[in-house]
């Protein structure tokens, strides 16, 4: 009888020793809620020819650790972008 070693991961779903087949039970990457949030304004001072535009951004706004998959044979997992902030200050005319 061969020895097995626990395996295991926060981060992923994995199939039991012995057990893995890539057709009928793969290993999975485990399911998880990513938030994002975004505010802004289009016309930032109420004005009529020239209009400036304000938009900022937070992704992955809980920071959480997380990991997932294209849909590609070729690209691989990756690890979700830790917390970012963005601002944007736009000119229109």
């Amino acid at each position: 009888m061969p020895l097995t070693t626990p395996q295991g991961s926060t981060l992923l779903n994995l199939a039991a020793n012995g057990t893995n087949n890539p057709d009928h039970n793969p290993s999975r990457v485990a399911p998880r809620n990513l938030f994002d949030a975004s505010v802004g304004e289009d016309n930032l001072f109420h004005g009529d020819r020239y209009k400036w535009s304000l938009r900022l951004t937070v992704i992955n706004l809980t920071n959480k650790t997380a990991v997932y998959n294209f849909l590609s044979t070729f690209s691989g997992t990756h690890f979700v972008t830790p917390r970012a902030y963005t601002a944007e200050l736009g000119f229109h005319f």
